[in-house]
């Protein structure tokens, strides 16, 4: 059964929810697993039913699997988040933990502290992250966004604060994991044509973390780009669309990396004119507008104006920032923004579920980014 939903004079068909298909009947689906090759699968069924034609564009993988991490300190038992992509220990290293001092990839992502765990000899066993956004202990990546790293576990805001005032304390670590080679991923991309080869990309994630069903992060951003590319599909436009589920995004924007490389190798990448990204649009404290330059920054902010987004939530507007599949178009010097509610207590944990939507929230960044993707389609702005 169809049904048919109305958010300030646009009208949307619901004959299929992705919230719940990627996040309720998938669930997990980290990258590279045979349940993310399942959620692309309903992603490009449900932008057929959208009207478009998909295709999958691939690429290799080196897959992670992680063990739940262990952490002691001073004998109590400490909450623990994986490091994907760390090293493991060899079975539980013992040592004193030392404040190293504070890392931020930058963006919105606030300064972190960094302990190390160390020998008698003051060799590093392991470290000790806090956690992006300073809330619970979560499944993340390190900073530095190579390959492998050095075993190290993610500890909460809170246990980070109360480490401080433990300078020297014995610590217990065990980290286990495994890399996986071979493993391949997809990309879905339909294409709707405009009168002009010049396009806009309209994207969103699907991948989840380590146990995290993605409710959330980020079954409801390819769900606001499913509904987007449905208005729109049924139009003539100046320039063309293009509609992206991008994967492996958990794992350092590796999707749309891949895709950005592929573009650029074709020379399909001079076509890309912005790109508008959709990421975790349905609960969370602020209603976060990310985007450079900053005429499109204003651009963006200006809509949301109209809309009155800022009487009904926290906003802020700010540059392009990592760890987003819309920065990597941003270090390619064409202009990008994210829509994103942010942040949430729940954020990359298996507490994730589809009772934390909230679908005013969700119909709200749809239509700010649908306004957005629209003006972009009739006068793109200019690169710094």
């Amino acid at each position: 059964m169809l049904v048919a939903l109305c958010f300030k004079g646009r009208t949307y068909t619901r004959g299929v929810n992705l919230v719940e298909t990627l996040g309720v009947e998938i669930g997990v689906r980290q990258a590279g697993t045979p349940a993310a090759a399942r959620a692309a699968g309903a992603v490009a069924d449900a932008f057929r039913d959208a009207g478009l034609e998909p295709r999958f564009h691939e690429f290799g993988l080196l897959g992670y699997e992680a063990d739940e991490p262990e952490l002691e300190i001073d004998g109590e038992r400490w909450d623990a988040g994986p490091c994907i992509y760390s090293n493991p220990t060899d079975g539980t290293v013992e040592g004193r933990v030392r404040r190293l001092g504070k890392h931020s990839i930058g963006g919105f992502f606030p300064e972190a502290d960094v302990f190390a765990v160390e020998d008698e000899t003051g060799s590093e066993l392991a470290r000790l992250l806090m956690t992006p956004f300073g809330g619970p202990a979560i499944p993340f990546l390190t900073g530095a966004r190579q390959i492998a790293v050095g075993p190290a576990v993610f500890i909460s805001g809170a246990d980070s604060i109360r480490l401080r005032e433990l300078e020297g304390v014995s610590a217990r670590v065990r980290v286990g994991g495994r890399f996986v080679p071979g493993l391949t991923e997809r990309n879905i991309v339909a294409e709707l044509r405009g009168q002009s080869e010049e396009a806009i990309v309209v994207s969103a994630h699907y991948d989840s973390v380590w146990r995290g069903p993605g409710v959330v992060d980020n079954a409801t951003g390819v769900e606001g780009v499913r509904r987007i590319a449905e208005n729109l599909a049924g139009h003539g436009h100046m320039r063309s669309l293009i509609f992206i589920a991008f994967a492996a995004e958990e794992i350092g924007c590796i999707g749309s990396r891949s895709w950005i490389f592929d573009s650029e190798v074709t020379g399909e990448l001079g076509r890309i004119k912005a790109c508008v990204n959709l990421d975790c649009i349905a609960h969370g404290e602020r209603l976060e507008l990310m985007a450079s330059p900053q005429a499109l920054a204003d651009r963006l902010a200006g809509f949301a104006g109209e809309l009155e987004l800022g009487e009904r939530y926290d906003l802020n507007v700010g540059p392009a920032g990592p760890g987003v599949d819309a920065f990597p178009f941003h270090e390619k010097g064409i202009p990008a923004a994210t829509v994103s509610h942010f942040g949430y207590h729940e954020y990359h944990l298996p507490t994730e579920r589809v009772e934390l939507v909230d679908e005013q929230r969700l119909a709200d960044s749809v239509e700010l980014a649908t306004l957005l993707v629209e003006s972009l389609l009739e006068q793109p702005v200019q690169p710094d």
